[in-house]
């Protein structure tokens, strides 16, 4: 596995410094496969049925995308209020379907943001027919932070951000902002421009927003104009954060323009006239974030494959999310056809029965989803269902049976436990106590909170009136404290209420392994890489190993896609590994077993001193199995944590270099990670390395897929074949 890895990192080392300016994105290509995966990062779930790469792409630049938009809003850590679902569509054929409708029909769209209180859905579509998809993702995930932190925000500052902002590109740790949109600029030149009191005003249901002849100038110049206030003029971006400050306070937008900009709006449409006929629409490079290493952890991912039912649960939830409750229904109920133990899907039966009234098939689905744990929705709803079964026919509610009463008492704690902050079930627990006459303090405290988080809901008040004089009534009054109507309990709407697979969490601190636990019981290091070992194949599998071929393609992130690179190695310690990539050319590493030596377009160099040390050492097929002898000391230094998994922390001190630390899956043993300093020359960098998708060969597991991250670039490795014990002219080994 090291020989696989860091020969590539080496081969890095021999790109030439400045030859690395971003490109434009190319498109990526749809892959007819109908498997569904899923990639779980620090602030993502992602689903697809793409291509297993190119879902990782999205969600890796969703990510690294994250950060960027942080910038703009002067935070850290942007605020979500709900988890993110993205869902990929391999092509615009499957993604029809779950378009949403305008007219009666599929809307004209590649991507599209669906929020929702407990989840908000991200569905875009691969298919490149009009737009890169990536540019589509960066589009649809600045309305979910749009939402979350500009409230305010009228419909043409929300997507003239989206059409910014979907035009980044990234270059390391830098983004290049605001690259022209050459037809926008040709369609504002040939049409007249919206009056800008008529474009404050358009809404969603307008023809503006909808028809397919109207969007254009719409988007158009919402771009152009959101452009302008930011980047026309130097320094503009500290005025234009002041004017989004404004706006997420609901101030009227001229009014925002005026107070920050000094211009009226007559005056601001000159100026943007101006500036479209011009056309040098300039754009900024910007660093991605003030503290890259604060992101680091932006490709740890958690992959799996879903099931047929869990997908058809999460493409429900969605069309459900959308208003569509008849198709998502047949979606919920197929999942449950396909599996018959998937809680969320019988939870999201439920909530649909509960919105349609039936609560005796509610019951049914939420009794079976609230098995396991749940959204705190599921269990308020569940016991919403069996508080109506208290109700008489006048719609009053007088007494529960003693077993209802005990199962809404355990739902409703549960609920407040998830969702301390939702009112319904503290009323909810506080009424049953009421009308069983029992733990009134209990009662009393539930009613106090509900109405502190709901100070207007008079049936909050009432209710704690009533138990108030419960307390401390006469015998008969606590005995009959009188009938409740019942529609004073809160019942949610069906939309908005679903839960993602996995729990409720609506944020995950990055956990990039950074703080290490040392103290507690840990294994002796010796046994951690005899499992290590184990775990890649074992000692008799891997020596098995005397030629290695290996070949794959590589993606320079926000450079180039579509590179390709390969690797020959012979025992015991000869090495050729070849790259190519746009813009860098073709590069040639190479040991055969005395010398090494690197080739670019430069022309040959020999490797000298601590580079030459680690690429012999990387060299050895089998070293793996020689770890001690290879290093001058290997320490496992404690427990940590990546993204979602538990890792063991070892490092590896050669006798010249750099140490190389190694992060073990505590599970699985497989690397998940390797971060080290590579030296080229005086240069020294620091440089991490992710492991992905590990697949076995002949016995020997490799990771399929790996990402490697330099200060000023990141690239992507996916491998397409390893064959073993292969004839391999050794001629090639020689420089």
């Amino acid at each position: 596995m090291k020989t696989v890895v860091t020969l590539f990192l080496a081969v890095l080392f021999s790109i030439p410094t400045g030859g690395l300016m971003a490109q434009p994105r190319l498109l990526a290509v749809p892959q007819a496969r109908d498997t569904w995966r899923s990639v779980r990062t620090n602030n993502l779930f992602v689903i697809g049925n793409a291509d297993a790469e190119k879902i990782r792409q999205v969600a890796a630049w969703l990510e690294f995308f994250h950060s960027a938009f942080a910038r703009l809003v002067s935070r850290n850590v942007l605020e979500s209020s709900v988890p993110t679902t993205v869902i990929i569509f391999r092509d615009d054929a499957s993604f029809t379907p779950f378009k949403p409708l305008y007219q009666g029909r599929p809307a004209n769209i590649s991507g599209y943001f669906q929020p929702g209180d407990d989840v908000n859905y991200i569905a875009l579509s691969l298919d490149p027919r009009e737009r890169d998809p990536y540019s589509t993702a960066f589009h649809e995930y600045v309305h979910l932070h749009v939402k979350d932190n500009i409230p305010g925000a009228p419909l043409w500052l929300n997507e003239g951000l989206a059409e910014l902002y979907g035009t980044l590109q990234f270059s390391g740790n830098d983004a290049l902002l605001g690259a022209p949109l050459f037809h926008y600029l040709h369609l504002l030149r040939e049409q007249e421009l919206l009056p800008l009191q008529t474009l404050f005003s358009i809404g969603t249901s307008s023809p503006h927003y909808n028809e397919q002849d109207k969007t254009g100038i719409f988007y158009g110049q919402s771009w152009a104009l959101v452009h302008y206030l930011m980047l026309g003029d130097r320094g503009r971006q500290e005025q234009f954060r002041r004017f989004l400050q404004q706006v997420s306070r609901y101030d009227d937008p001229a009014k925002a323009v005026e107070d920050t900009f000094g211009m009226s709006l007559p005056a601001l449409e000159q100026e943007l006239r101006a500036y479209v006929r011009r056309g040098n629409l300039a754009a900024q490079r910007v660093a991605s974030v003030d503290n890259p290493q604060a992101y680091a952890a932006y490709t740890a991912m958690q992959r799996t494959s879903l099931s047929d039912g869990e997908a058809n649960y999460y493409l429900g939830d969605l069309l459900l999310h959308m208003g569509r409750e008849s198709e998502a229904e047949r979606y919920f109920k197929q999942a449950i056809a396909l599996d018959p133990g998937f809680a969320p899907a019988y939870a999201a039966l439920g909530r649909l029965a509960v919105h349609q009234r039936r609560y005796a098939e509610a019951k049914k689905y939420l009794q079976k989803a609230t098995t396991s744990p749940q959204s705190y929705m599921t269990h308020y709803l569940y016991a919403y269902v069996l508080s109506r079964e208290g109700v008489s026919p006048t719609g009053h509610i007088t007494e529960y049976s003693r077993e209802n009463a005990a199962a809404m008492r355990e739902q409703l704690l549960r609920a407040i436990k998830l969702a301390p902050g939702y009112a319904p079930a503290y009323y909810l627990l506080a009424l049953v106590n009421s009308v069983a006459n029992e733990r009134l303090e209990e009662a009393l405290e539930m009613a106090q909170k509900a109405r502190q988080l709901a100070p207007s809901n008079k049936h909050y008040s009432a209710l704690l009136e009533q138990i108030e004089n419960q307390r401390s009534g006469s015998a008969a009054t606590r005995a009959n404290p009188g009938p409740i109507d019942s529609a004073t309990i809160a019942e949610p709407a069906a939309t908005g209420t679903s839960s993602m697979l996995g729990g409720e969490s609506s944020g995950v601190a990055i956990r990039d392994g950074r703080t290490i636990e040392k103290s507690g019981s840990l294994p002796a290091l010796d046994e951690v890489l005899a499992k290590y070992v184990e775990a890649m194949g074992g000692s008799k599998a891997i020596q098995a190993v005397t030629s290695r071929v290996t070949k794959g393609t590589v993606d320079l992130a926000g450079v180039s896609r579509g590179g390709a690179f390969e690797s020959y190695a012979q025992a015991p310690n000869k090495t050729l590994s070849v790259l190519q990539a746009h813009p860098i050319g073709t590069i040639k590493l190479g040991f055969n077993g005395r010398n090494g030596w690197s080739w670019t377009k430069q022309g040959l160099r020999p490797l000298k001193g601590a580079e030459l040390v680690t690429v012999q050492r990387d060299a050895d097929l089998h070293g793996l199995l020689r770890l001690k002898n290879n290093y001058s000391k290997v320490t496992l230094e404690g427990l940590s944590k990546i993204g979602f998994r538990d890792v063991y922390v070892v490092d590896f001190q050669p006798a010249v270099g750099a140490v190389e630390r190694l992060y073990l899956d505590s599970q699985t043993y497989l690397p998940v990670r390797m971060n080290t300093v590579r030296t080229r020359g005086t240069v020294s960098e620091p440089v991490e390395i992710y492991f992905d998708d590990w697949r076995e060969v002949d016995g020997v597991k490799y990771p399929f897929s790996i990402s490697q991250s330099f200060p000023n670039l990141t690239l992507s490795f996916t491998f397409t074949e390893i064959r073993h014990n292969v004839p391999i002219d050794a001629r090639m080994f020689e420089p």
